[in-house]
């Protein structure tokens, strides 16, 4: 058996890292990020975990995400039990939601998406 040391033990906990990247659509994504031994960047995930238009916009994902998460800790689902329900009311299909009440619905901020 090994036993890691001061050095294995950064490299162990120093290989990889989620790392936020701008792309050329003025987006931005967080990726996982390889180095090599030397600290340097060897690779990165083709496409990101989660996008957002700002670093602000994609924190406040990040944030939510694991706010969602740590309230479904009590209430896993398991992927082959799950029941898909319409989305929507077959009779309700022809209903118009204007912008700012599905925004405020949602908890979002309707100022951003108005053009």
């Amino acid at each position: 058996m090994r036993v890691m040391v001061g050095s294995d033990l950064w490299r162990l906990n120093n290989m990889w890292n989620y790392r936020i990247i701008k792309s050329s659509d003025e987006s931005y994504g967080l990726y996982e990020v390889i180095y090599n031994d030397n600290g340097e960047i060897s690779a990165h995930t083709e496409d990101p975990e989660v996008i957002g238009s700002s670093v602000k916009d994609l924190l406040d994902t990040l944030r939510l995400m694991l706010d969602d998460a740590q309230k479904s800790t009590y209430n896993i689902l398991e992927i082959d039990k799950i029941k898909f329900a319409p989305l929507i009311d077959e009779d309700e299909k022809g209903e118009v939601v204007e912008i700012e009440d599905f925004t405020k619905l949602m908890g979002l901020d309707p100022n951003k998406y108005k053009k």
